[in-house]
């Protein structure tokens, strides 16, 4: 009898079968079970890799006593009933980001994880890039210094999603536009490598200018631009700029500063004095490395570094940003 971790898989897109490869992949785990409302999708994906059950309702799925961890690859406004619903259900769960549409739903999730006693890690892949790594063992190392600024970008020129049924322009659905969606992604990477500092205080800007650019009768509610600056306890500051369209050169980056030197990843280079240091490092698969962190947190019971607390604190900062635009202000976080 194998004794692998049972995993399965809810929402067959894109980022839910990156999970898939991965659990496929790792030694300690099999898949059990994939859930999706396509059945015909589902049981290809399946039969492609022999996985023996195939559900269109989570909640059949979640009854199957064998499953220990669940990923969930479903649009942001389905992130928190599903994720507590297998957490109830006794699941480990690895959730797609972002967290949630907001810190209220985070805060749900988080709940729910401990009053189960089950971990709840978010798929924030970008911190699993070699160079992130790389990057922030220097961080924890002291090689950089004390870090007190960072800036951050996830910028498209033109590049605005749809989804099934228009749910990415959506709202209600989404939570928001690119700042949630793509920004989402910019800020945390940036954040992490920064030391993952108590934010305090937030002033942002939204804008929607790009309607045209979709389908009349698409309902569009949300920003397709986003600025933001964010203020620390410890001092430091992050810049953040998150576009699905910009009249501007498109691109993305993530920088940080220290008194002893700085660094941006993608490539990995470090700036110390006048020198420019590109260290060599070993390409990995974010998406593996991910789900590997994940079962591995799950069979040790360590925290993951993508935990429940830190997606709440991620879904503070998206809040305030769009407080901040709204009320054309500065925010505090509490």
């Amino acid at each position: 009898m194998s004794n692998k971790l049972k995993a399965a898989i809810i929402g067959l897109g894109w980022a839910g079968c990156e999970h898939l490869k991965g659990y496929v992949e790792n030694p300690q785990s099999e898949v059990f079970a994939v859930c999706d409302m396509d059945e015909d999708r589902a049981r290809q994906i399946a039969k492609e890799n022999n996985i023996p059950h195939v559900f269109t309702d989570h909640q059949k799925m979640l009854e199957q006593s064998e499953i220990d961890v669940i990923s969930i690859g479903l649009p942001n406004f389905l992130h928190a009933p599903v994720t507590i619903d297998a957490l109830n259900a006794g699941k480990h769960v690895l959730c797609e980001k972002p967290p949630a549409r907001n810190s209220e739903e985070a805060i749900a999730m988080a709940e729910a994880a401990e009053k189960n006693d089950k971990t709840l890690m978010y798929a924030l892949v970008l911190r699993f890039s070699a160079d992130a790594q790389a990057l922030r063992k220097m961080v924890d190392d002291g090689e950089l210094g004390q870090i007190y600024f960072g800036r951050a970008g996830y910028v498209r020129r033109r590049g605005i999603p749809i989804g099934a049924g228009a749910w990415f322009v959506d709202k209600s659905r989404s939570g928001g536009g690119g700042l949630i969606d793509i920004g989402v992604h910019a800020l945390d990477r940036c954040w992490w490598l920064m030391g993952s500092p108590k934010p305090i205080s937030v002033l942002g800007a939204t804008f929607s200018h790009f309607k045209h650019l979709v389908p009349k009768d698409v309902k569009y509610d949300v920003d397709d631009s986003a600025f933001a600056q964010i203020r620390f306890e410890n001092g430091a500051t992050l810049m953040l700029e998150a576009t699905w369209a910009l009249n501007l050169p498109g691109g993305g980056y993530t920088q940080i500063a220290g008194t002893l030197a700085g660094g941006k990843i993608d490539p990995l280079t470090i700036y110390k004095d006048d020198q420019d240091i590109i260290p060599e490092v070993e390409d990995v698969n974010g998406y593996r490395a991910e789900v590997d962190h994940f079962i591995d947190c799950v069979i040790s019971g360590e925290t993951p570094i993508a935990s429940a607390e830190q997606g709440i604190t991620l879904m503070k900062m998206l809040d305030a940003i769009y407080k901040s635009s709204d009320k054309m202000g500065e925010i505090r976080i509490n």
